[in-house]
């Protein structure tokens, strides 16, 4: 070996250290060109996802808005007609609305209504109930509250606050107490708000719409409503009448949630016997469309022949028809929408038509196999049921997990069935 290879000149030295220190830079510059090509990546994938996700929520909005109009609001009587055009003229204002109507009525989906109709659709639409609320909270709740009014108090953002662009409902407005009506008051003319707690005032940009199912009137002549605030919400008034006195609704509406049950819970949609019909159709729901909503979702649900009958409606129905018998209903019944055939223990019972009339909203029993072939069984519900799942033991040769799939069931719940229908096994 030769000196100078043994000894590199100082030269070399800094020619050897140069070259590393460009290959170094090299590899930095490529690593920070990989980090921006990934940078870039990410941000095409985040640009693509925010537009996606802008399409999705005015698919939403534009979903909500058809929901919500007021064409597809189910009423097809005079009263119902009427606020529903009424609906419809003042839906692209912002005046302040007063909503009236028994417990049950619909007063929210006619607030959502006028929301989703209006240039707000867009904007938010957020409801109170001001029954629900407890008085020392109830300020807070609407107005907001500053960082440190308290110890460990935190800012919160109210209601109205949140509303901003959009719409609040107060409902049961009758319920507000008396201490909050002031500041609302104010807010409603002033247009401005103040957080409880601070001094920074906000413009608000909020249409107010009120409901209550109490008479505003006496609470106003009693004191517990402030009359100045009671003319400031009552810009215009909407009242929904209760089913009894609206009763060519009713059919109408039993369609519509046999339709919407049925589909929520993935079954057949049953058909109604001409008893159980009259005997819905002559009953005035208290409880009003709520009720009637709630009654159709029951018999939906412990529905599995395809054909409710009247035992199996609920006592209070059954005892309201046994108190006023069918044959004195002045209701005339749309029997092309919703089935209505005689009970199958009436002697007279004819069979079923072999093809329902167009545009029918029934739906036909199950298809032979799923269960065995009994379709009409006299008795009431729980005889029924009986009777389906001996059926379906005896054709499964009392195979308990091969009898459930015929029922749609799991082992256990058929177990349970066993237990509660008495079966031995």
């Amino acid at each position: 070996m030769t000196r100078n290879a043994e000894y590199p000149s100082p030269l070399a030295k800094l020619a050897e250290s140069f070259g590393l220190m460009l290959v170094k830079v090299e590899a930095r510059e490529y690593r920070l060109e990989g980090m921006v090509t990934e940078l870039r990546r990410v941000g095409d994938e985040l640009r693509e996802a925010r537009r996606r996700l802008l399409r999705e929520n005015q698919g939403l909005k534009q979903g909500l808005v058809e929901r919500y109009s007021a064409k597809r609001i189910v009423g097809q009587s005079p009263p119902m007609r009427a606020v529903l055009g009424q609906v419809e003229r003042i839906a692209d204002t912002s005046i302040s609305v007063l909503i009236t109507g028994e417990t049950g009525t619909g007063k929210e989906l006619l607030a959502k209504a006028l929301h989703y109709n209006s240039p707000r659709k867009a904007g938010p639409f957020i409801a109170l109930n001001c029954s629900a609320v407890p008085e020392t909270l109830f300020e807070r709740e609407l107005f907001g509250i500053e960082k440190g009014v308290a110890t460990g108090v935190l800012m919160h953002r109210g209601l109205l606050e949140q509303a901003q662009g959009g719409t609040l409902l107060l409902d049961e407005i009758a319920d507000m107490p008396l201490s909050c009506q002031g500041k609302l008051l104010r807010v409603l003319e002033e247009r401005e708000l103040t957080r409880v707690g601070g001094t920074r005032v906000l413009q608000l940009d909020v249409r107010i719409l009120a409901a209550t199912n109490k008479d505003m009137t006496l609470a106003v002549q009693s004191g517990a409503f402030r009359g100045d605030l009671f003319f400031r919400l009552n810009v215009m008034s909407l009242h929904l009448p209760p089913l009894r006195e609206r009763r060519e609704d009713i059919v109408p509406l039993m369609r519509h949630f046999l339709d919407l049950h049925s589909r929520s819970m993935g079954r057949d949609q049953p058909r109604l016997a001409k008893s159980a019909l009259e005997a819905l159709a002559s009953y005035d729901w208290p409880g009003n469309v709520r009720e009637l909503s709630n009654e159709m979702e029951r018999l939906v649900a412990l529905s599995f022949v395809g054909e409710i009958h009247f035992e199996d409606l609920s006592p209070g129905i059954r005892g309201n028809q046994e108190r006023e018998p069918a044959a004195t209903t002045s209701v005339a019944l749309d029997l092309g929408h919703v089935r209505a055939r005689p009970s199958i223990s009436s002697e007279s019972a004819e069979p079923p038509a072999a093809s329902e009339p167009a545009g029918s909203t029934c739906i036909p029993s199950r298809e032979p196999g799923s269960v065995p072939p009994i379709v009409t069984v006299p008795g009431s519900l729980l005889a029924t049921e009986k009777m389906l799942i001996l059926n379906a033991l005896r054709s499964t040769q009392g195979n308990k997990t091969q009898a459930a799939k015929v029922l749609g069931i799991s082992r256990e719940g058929l177990r349970k069935k066993l237990k509660r229908l008495g079966i031995t096994e």
